[in-house]
């Protein structure tokens, strides 16, 4: 009887020590993929073309001086790059069409201004749902004239300042000033200023 007893707790024993040095079942734990931010492009930033409609003021200093204004308007297209913290700088191009004759009350001689263009770098600042920006850059015009009046092309610098309002996914509106100052222009030397206000509209892709 004893020995049945000895015997089955060394059993018991054996079995306890077995079970406890068994190796554990790992837990294998489930493998959580975060997935890279996504990096979300401007409204500002990119690609635009529109066009454009306003007024013209136009000064010239042929021997007299002459003022008349007129319509303009045309086509712009540019790129604006996100420099950070809400700035943006790019390229425009604008060209311009326009009617502007003045005539010299002496001699009925008439000088013509027809069209511009310009190249002009951008810089602007986001605020709000809009973009306030200056511009610098280089005018192009044509004009034509007879007698004591210039005949050709000049060259100007322009500085302006705008602001654009974004209406939709993809269009703007806004409103530009821009200063125009062309010296010496044709054989005459004759001198012209131009100041012009814009109502644009873009669509930025």
């Amino acid at each position: 009887m004893f020995k049945k007893l000895a015997l089955a707790l060394a059993t018991t024993a054996l079995a306890g020590t077995a079970f406890a040095g068994s190796p554990a079942t790992p837990v294998v734990e489930p493998v959580v993929t975060v997935p890279a931010p996504v990096q979300v492009k401007s409204f500002w930033e990119g690609g635009y073309v529109g066009g454009q409609i306003g007024y013209t003021f136009g000064e010239f200093d042929l021997g007299g001086s002459f003022d008349d204004d007129s319509v303009i308007g045309g086509l712009t297209a540019g790129y604006l790059f996100d420099i950070g913290n809400g700035w943006y700088m790019g390229p425009e191009f604008q060209y311009d069409w326009a009617d502007v004759t003045v005539t010299d009350p002496g001699t009925g001689n008439t000088a013509t201004f027809d069209e511009m263009a310009r190249l002009k770098l951008i810089a602007g600042k986001e605020m709000g749902n809009g973009l306030l920006y200056a511009s610098l850059g280089y005018a192009y015009a044509d004009f034509n004239g007879v007698g004591t009046f210039f005949n050709g092309s000049a060259n100007s610098y322009v500085v302006g300042l705008g602001y654009d309002w974004r209406v939709g996914e993809n269009w703007t509106v806004g409103g530009e000033y821009m200063y125009h100052s062309f010296d010496d222009v044709g054989s005459g030397g004759g001198d012209v200023d131009f100041n012009t206000i814009h109502v644009k509209a873009t669509y930025r892709f």
